[in-house]
């Protein structure tokens, strides 16, 4: 493993996807029609379709940094799955609390976090290779719901537009100002 490169990839990553998902998550209303603005970008303003972006830079990031680091493979899957999660969950969990104009701030500070607890899991003294099958699973299930929780997404709060009171890819053919007045 190229130490210095994955330490200064590790924190590059932490700028460059923050980059990337503010630009994401304007994907979808620059081009509402298309196929990647629904599969890369945030279709409404909900807590998922937020998170999505974050996802999607996390792992593709993480794939340049296996190719030009080259790290030890489990425990670098293994160590980017925990800290994917732990972004996800920290997101989440911040994002019930907090308003809207903090979103900036909560999207970096969920992205740093993530990084950092992948950086200490893939250099720490103890190998966590054995953690590899259960990482793989982990990364299934996110790439599942990635590709589902947009065009079918449960009726939770989590997938809730607040603004539009609706859920996944909003229509065109709704007035969305009506459809708050009346209160949905």
């Amino acid at each position: 493993m190229r130490k210095n490169v994955f330490t200064a990839m590790e924190l590059s990553g932490i700028l460059f996807c923050a980059a990337a998902v503010f630009f994401l998550r304007e994907l979808y209303e620059l081009n509402p029609e298309s196929t990647a603005g629904i599969l890369f970008g945030s279709v409404n303003h909900s807590v998922w379709e937020q998170l999505k972006p974050i996802i999607l830079c996390y792992i593709l990031y993480g794939l340049a940094e296996l190719m030009c680091a080259m790290p030890y493979f489990r425990r670098f899957v293994s160590a980017k799955a925990v800290g994917l999660y732990a972004s996800v969950i920290l997101y989440i969990l911040i994002k019930i609390f907090l308003p809207a104009e903090f979103d900036g701030a909560l999207t970096l500070i969920s992205i740093t976090l993530g990084f950092i607890i992948s950086k200490k899991l893939t250099v720490f003294k103890k190998d966590i290779s054995f953690m590899f099958c259960p990482a793989c699973l982990m990364l299934l299930l996110i790439f599942i719901m990635y590709f589902s929780f947009s065009p079918f997404p449960p009726k939770t709060d989590l997938f809730l537009d607040k603004e539009s009171g609706m859920y996944g890819i909003i229509p065109d053919y709704i007035d969305k100002g009506a459809s708050y007045l009346c209160g949905k």
